[in-house]
């Protein structure tokens, strides 16, 4: 046979419930690879070298006119 009303409603309440976690941990991630703070602590050196090749790239862009 197939499952009654209420095993279905506690089925959705469980997916729901695992969605909002996952959804919560994916916020947290983000949060913490998008922090540019936590990000040159972590490596300075290489955000270094990123602005350095960004700046060059742009004033190659715009320098001759």
């Amino acid at each position: 046979m197939g499952q009654t009303t209420d095993q279905i409603a506690s089925e959705i309440d469980r997916t729901r419930d695992d969605l909002k976690a996952n959804l919560e941990e994916l916020e947290t991630r983000m949060k913490a690879v998008t922090d540019w703070r936590r990000q040159f602590e972590k490596r300075p050196g290489a955000l270094l070298a990123a602005a350095l090749v960004g700046g060059a790239v742009l004033s190659a862009m715009m320098g001759k006119r």
